[in-house]
């Protein structure tokens, strides 16, 4: 017996001397009255409490960046300052297809227009951006003509302009991961993710109504929305090129007003024009005009306009200034259904901020390195310039790179390629490499028009050539987001000799000239810590020590200096502790108390193997060797602006002396004698007096050492220049390169090459 018949029943048990019919009339005017005084009471006594939750559902706030400060490079040797990042109007470039004109004529100037857009920087970077503009991988190719990727171009834009029918229509944003696993589980194949949007091709659509209930069940929409997703529609208006340049956007306005008066001239018909296609959509947008070049110094402002990582990401609170704030109400399919006249601007800080980096260093480095990691085989490159009389940051260069202008690119991912990468477990170690996996993958992504669900390859799979495998394009995805000489840790190996033998100089334990024994290793409890260089054995100088980076020279320094007075050298040296720079994550890795260090752990420790820093660490302490002894602490803001005019200068800041002046002119000499006589005369610029040291260390895995072969060791470079009076400090590393494994083959043509170009752009003469 179900409710309504309990009620009746009930009913006429009550008013027995009633009728059925009688009763079920009586109820229908009890239920009207409960009704209508159940709507009154929602309606009209808590009306106004009903509006604002039905509005709070409906309205969304929209925030749309009109202002955010910029960021500049800084005015030196007679350049200018350059704009890094900036809020600009930016535009869209959109056509009507179906207006009168030439097509022909048309996807002529199209093509001019993107190649410009994609190739001004050549290269494999060119390839990049026409491969992504029409969804094709031209990587492979890298000795394409002009001429062929222009074809691509033209070929992939009339087809796009003449189809009968729009291929690519967005069904919904930001679809949850859950619901995102169902849906790839329909085995759908006109529905296609880009990263958690959906998109659908209307066009190879079998059953549109069965789809459409699915969608709409599954993503909360109206029947009639996801059937209006899924309609054929000719192409009405078609979207050509997303934040256009402004050189771009000049050359389509100059087209336009040309033919405008060409035609008012009589000189041109409107069906041999092409003016008329033509749409321009302006729209404020964070842009960043040297795209790759600085891309991890400046971060970027994602799609809620918050800043991340660099720059963008330390500074985000004090970079906002002015936000255009609009109300806006969606229905339950978030279409527009109303938009109300409520606009504001939130006003913020809004500060503008001046970079110490010198732009054309910046982007000179940024080829060479690129060049030189391709040329090593290496996974990664870093490059770092310091002032060490002052702390200032005048480079900060990785590759690889990312352009924030188009920051969600890092997570683009190819099929991997046995041509290209004959070995993976050699070629790409330590990158990383997936697998499909529609059980337990966690990964979705899109590859050939296709949704796969990934994983990464356990070390099985990616030494088996017969299971696919997949990458990110640029190696590392979203990992080239952090800038490596302050985000990532590694062990500089001899390069640090250098601070231990100054070390021992300033306590007096050792002078240059001092002569000790080296039987070419030392043993502790069986295990031997040995040398490379066979100069190494006999009775030799710690000048000779230095010059051969003798490992047993290092850890008689080491002996002679104890390890209290070595822990806390190390720590004022600012090892083991944040530099304080002004960018988003920074890392630094903590040393233990001398106390708790083995034999073994204290003795390897002298030349720097046991111990992570960061890259700008090492800069800071060579900083140190070059200005005489006092740590300078490092920056790279030189000055910030404020919207009520202050202007706040960063000076210089000397944070403690290490070592003495003298201490500094001793291992000073000691370096310019190794660039010359040492074991990697490679660091010699000829004409100059200038101090380095090479360094070659072995990677931590698995809780010990990899083997030290190419492939496996991280090669790295530290010098100063010129000697007399130090005018920079650079550091160069390259991990990984499997050409060769020590630093004198693989970092030093690097070096070579900017340590040569700097010391020319600052017009420094000769002094020898």
């Amino acid at each position: 017996m179900n409710f309504l018949e309990k009620l009746f029943y009930q009913l006429e048990r009550h008013y027995s001397h009633l009728n059925r019919i009688t009763v079920i009339w009586y109820f229908a005017i009890w239920l009207e009255i409960l009704l209508v005084g159940t709507t009154f009471w929602y309606t009209i006594h808590d009306h106004t409490y009903y509006k604002e939750l039905a509005d709070k559902q409906q309205t969304m706030t929209i925030r749309n960046p009109v202002s955010r400060g910029s960021i500049y490079s800084i005015e030196t040797n007679g350049t200018p300052k350059w704009v890094f990042a900036v809020s600009t109007d930016l535009w869209d470039l959109a056509i009507w297809p179906k207006e009168i004109g030439s097509k022909t004529k048309l996807e002529d100037f199209l093509t001019d227009i993107l190649f410009s857009e994609f190739c001004n920087e050549g290269g494999s970077r060119c390839l990049e951006r026409v491969g992504k503009y029409i969804r094709e991988d031209l990587i492979e190719r890298e000795q394409m003509t002009v001429t062929e990727i222009r074809e691509k171009l033209k070929t992939y834009l009339h087809d796009k302009i003449n189809k009968p029918y729009i291929d690519f229509v967005l069904v919904a944003e930001h679809v949850t991961i859950e619901a995102t696993r169902e849906i790839q589980a329909w085995k759908e194949p006109s529905l296609s993710f880009i990263l958690d949007n959906l998109y659908v091709d209307p066009t190879i659509v079998l059953n549109p109504d069965a789809l459409a209930a699915k969608l709409s069940e599954k993503l909360g929409i109206t029947l009639e929305a996801a059937q209006w997703k899924l309609e054929k529609r000719a192409p009405q208006y078609l979207k050509v090129l997303q934040k256009m340049s402004i050189n771009t956007r000049d050359r389509i306005n100059e087209r336009i007003a040309n033919e405008k008066l060409a035609i008012k001239k009589w000189e041109l018909t409107p069906e041999e024009s092409i003016y008329q296609f033509f749409i321009l959509e302006s729209h404020p947008t964070r842009f960043y005009p040297e795209r790759t070049i600085g891309g991890q110094i400046m971060g970027f402002m994602d799609n809620n306009n918050i800043g991340r990582y660099g720059v963008e990401g330390y500074f985000d609170e004090e970079l906002q200034w002015k936000n255009f704030v609009q109300k806006v109400k969606k229905d339950n399919s978030w279409r527009t259904i109303d938009s109300e006249n409520l606009t504001e601007f939130e006003t913020k800080n809004g500060i503008d901020i001046v970079l110490t980096i010198d732009r054309n260093i910046q982007k000179e480095l940024s080829a060479k390195l690129a060049k030189s990691v391709k040329d090593h085989r290496a996974n990664k490159g870093s490059i770092i310039v310091m002032n060490p009389k002052t702390g200032a940051i005048e480079a900060m260069v990785n590759y690889p790179d990312y352009d924030p202008n188009e920051f969600a690119w890092v997570y683009d991912m190819e099929k991997l390629s046995y041509a290209r990468y004959a070995n993976p477990g050699f070629d790409l170690l330590w990158v990383p490499l997936f697998v499909e996996d529609t059980k337990s993958g966690t990964l979705d992504t899109v590859i050939d028009g296709k949704n796969i669900q990934l994983r990464k390859a356990t070390e099985f799979e990616i030494n088996t050539r017969a299971i696919p495998k997949y990458k990110y394009k640029n190696l590392f995805g979203p990992g080239v987001y952090v800038n490596d000489i302050v985000g990532s840790l590694y062990e500089p190996g001899s390069v640090f000799k250098a601070i231990t033998t100054a070390i021992g100089l300033d306590t007096g334990e050792i002078n240059p000239t001092d002569v000790y024994y080296d039987k070419w290793y030392v043993e502790i409890d069986r295990f031997k810590i040995k040398n490379v260089a066979s100069q190494c054995t006999g009775r030799h100088s710690y000048i000779h020590a230095l010059n051969w980076s003798c490992n047993t020279g290092m850890i008689d320094i080491v002996q002679k200096i104890g390890k209290s007075l070595f822990h806390k050298y190390i720590h004022d040296f600012w090892f083991g502790s944040k530099s304080n720079i002004t960018l988003e994550w920074e890392v630094f890795a903590k040393i233990d108390p001398y106390e708790k260090w083995s034999r073994t752990q204290f003795f390897t420790m002298s030349f720097w193997h046991g111990i992570n820093v960061t890259q700008l660490q090492m800069a800071a302490a060579y900083a140190v060797l070059a200005n005489g002894g006092i740590y300078m602490q490092p920056y790279i803001v030189d000055k910030i602006t404020y919207p009520d005019g202050r202007v706040v200068e960063t000076n210089p800041l000397p944070l403690r002396r290490v070592i003495k002046e003298e201490t500094s002119k001793k291992i000073t000499a000691m370096l310019v004698d190794w660039v010359r006589h040492g074991f990697a005369k490679a660091g010699w610029v000829p004409g100059y007096d200038v101090a380095g040291k090479t360094g070659t260390s072995q990677i931590a895995s698995k809780g010990w050492y990899e083997i030290g072969a190419a492939g496996h060791t991280i090669t790295s470079y530290g010098w100063f220049g010129p000697a007399s009076n130090p005018r920079f400090v650079l550091i160069v590393r390259l991990e990984r390169p499997r050409s060769a494994m020590y630093a004198e083959t693989t970092t030093s043509a690097l070096f070579w090459e900017t340590a040569e170009y700097l010391l020319n752009y600052y017009k420094i003469p000769k002094n020898q």
